[in-house]
């Protein structure tokens, strides 16, 4: 049976690029008709439909290429390479499962934000590090601490935009948080340049709605847990923080959903 070009594209997803390639590499052998068209024969379909499961697997089409010619690799190496790829799916299924736990904490947490605007209460708050700059960005000057950054970067959605206070005058900053076990884990503890460590513990909690004031006095999202805690003696005891969670633009007004910590004594 013959198959058109065309059809043998659509149906497996390859470009015609990628089957003009096989086609010089020796893979398939593409005759003509006689009036010039390209066509398939079964031991075409048969090498192109194995090609695609390789590819399936993340194999390179050259790499496909040296596998499928006459002096390619024996049936071990093709097995030793299946390893290989089975080890990277685990790892990617390792990232996807992380993946999803962070989508879901930010799902909850949205949920709550939306239910709970500015009211307070007390909990637990986690470990977390703070990525920030010496000169106060979010992004370093100095090329070194930018490598660390961009590394940092990579493990979002776990990565916070924050807003962090440290300040005795109680001044606010932008800032990147993830948690402390997750910085642990990634090698961030080591990087010291950039990255400090703030502790957790009991915490007056709230989830707060703002404007675009926040981009002139950050600090404004710590009004509710300030009042609070002025109202009923609480005593700050460590770092205050806010993450946020989503940007609502309903009514044309767009609000900064936070979920902010104060750590007291």
């Amino acid at each position: 049976m013959r198959y058109k070009i065309g059809d043998v594209s659509r149906v497996l997803g390859l470009t015609t690029a990628a089957l003009h390639f096989y086609e010089k590499e020796g893979i398939i052998d593409t005759p003509k008709e006689e009036s010039g068209r390209r066509y398939y024969e079964e031991a075409d379909l048969f090498r192109l439909i194995s090609a695609k499961k390789y590819r399936s697997m993340g194999v390179t089409v050259r790499d496909i290429a040296t596998q499928f010619s006459a002096d390619g690799m024996t049936g071990e190496q093709v097995l030793s390479r299946m390893r290989e790829k089975r080890d990277e799916a685990e790892e990617m299924a390792r990232q996807y499962e992380r993946l999803k736990n962070d989508i879901d904490r930010l799902i909850v947490l949205g949920e709550r934000g939306l239910a709970a605007k500015n009211a307070v209460d007390i909990c637990q708050a986690q470990d977390m590090y703070v990525l920030r700059t010496n000169e106060g960005g979010l992004i370093p000057k100095d090329k070194a601490d930018q490598e660390i950054t961009q590394r940092y970067l990579n493990e979002m959605p776990c990565v916070n935009l924050s807003i962090v206070c440290e300040q005795p005058d109680g001044r606010a900053s932008f800032a990147l948080m993830m948690p402390a076990e997750r910085a642990v884990e990634s090698g961030f503890d080591r990087e010291r340049s950039v990255i400090r460590h703030v502790p957790g513990g009991m915490a007056l909690h709230a989830f707060v709605p703002c404007g675009e004031e926040q981009y002139e006095t950050p600090e404004i999202i710590f009004k509710p847990i300030l009042s609070f805690a002025r109202e009923h003696r609480f005593v700050q005891k460590g770092a205050m923080w806010g993450n946020l969670l989503f940007v609502d633009c309903s009514d044309g007004v767009r609000r900064h959903y936070y979920d902010t910590y104060m750590i007291f004594e």
